[in-house]
């Protein structure tokens, strides 16, 4: 019988990362540290969350983060209520962790720079009220026509007190690796990759991120998990995995569209 913790994409996996990375003495950076240590750590793990729902899941992997003293990057959306949550922002950045705003402005305002670049700082306002916020993200929004990245090629957040960004301001000698699609070898972005950047190394699951940490031939990881995504019982990996489908799904058809 196959038992819930052999699955990928559990909590289960996720502590056992966490470990594998504590243990093989990788050094935790936030995206801030990132952007202003020198020299950067020999051995590091830059770990990222971007928050696209159900924020309260990221009380879990958070919690899990600091058990194996992982500091990590976590990016919240404002778009509604229920996904700005400022008990739980508040909550995240107390355990040490860095918050910032994943910002979808351009797609808020349907391609207007102006309205746009004013709601950034609107929100970025609400942020700062909850923590020293130094870096920011994009939210992908696959199906939108919109690149909310595109918001920088005519203002620059320095002005905002911001000084980087999460896709934007990443060197091309990090080895870059994101959960979407539920896999972690790009099949299924469409938007969450850093510009420009090149896949520099190939994985599909969880655990063979674990064996890539454990063989200590790489000495850096830039981590992109989305938490909703890593489930806690049997019944959520079977809720998260049937959303996935549909998601991917709808991701292969828009990527045919696009080509005609």
């Amino acid at each position: 019988m196959i038992r819930y913790n052999q699955f990928d994409f559990t909590l289960d996996k996720f502590q056992q990362l966490c470990l594998s990375l504590d243990e093989n003495n990788y050094s935790s950076i936030t995206m801030e540290e990132y952007l202003t240590a020198n020299p950067l750590p020999e051995k590091y793990i830059m770990m990222r969350h971007d928050i696209d729902r159900n924020p309260s899941k990221a009380l879990e992997t958070a919690r899990i983060e600091q058990e194996y003293n992982i500091k990590a990057t976590y990016y919240f959306r404002t778009v509604n209520d229920s996904v700005f949550c400022p008990e739980i922002i508040s909550e995240v950045n107390e355990m040490g962790h860095e918050i910032g705003y994943h910002y979808e402005v351009l797609n808020e305002c349907k391609g207007n720079y102006e309205d746009a670049i004013k709601l950034f700082e609107e929100n970025l306002k609400k942020f700062n009220n909850l923590g020293n916020i130094k870096t920011v993200c994009m939210h992908g929004q696959p199906l939108s026509k919109y690149d909310n990245r595109d918001i920088w090629k005519k203002y620059d957040y320095r002005d905002f007190g911001v000084i980087g960004e999460a896709y934007l301001s990443i060197d091309d000698s990090v080895n870059y690796l994101c959960d979407t699609g539920r896999n972690w070898n790009f099949d299924h972005c469409l938007r969450d990759y850093i510009p420009n950047k090149k896949e520099s190394i190939h994985v599909n699951s969880t655990d063979d991120l674990i064996e890539l940490v454990e063989n200590g031939d790489i000495n850096n990881f830039y981590l992109l998990t989305h938490p909703e995504r890593w489930s806690s019982n049997g019944f959520e990996w079977v809720l998260f995995y049937s959303k996935d489908i549909i998601i991917n799904l709808g991701k292969r058809v828009l990527r045919v569209a696009r080509t005609w």
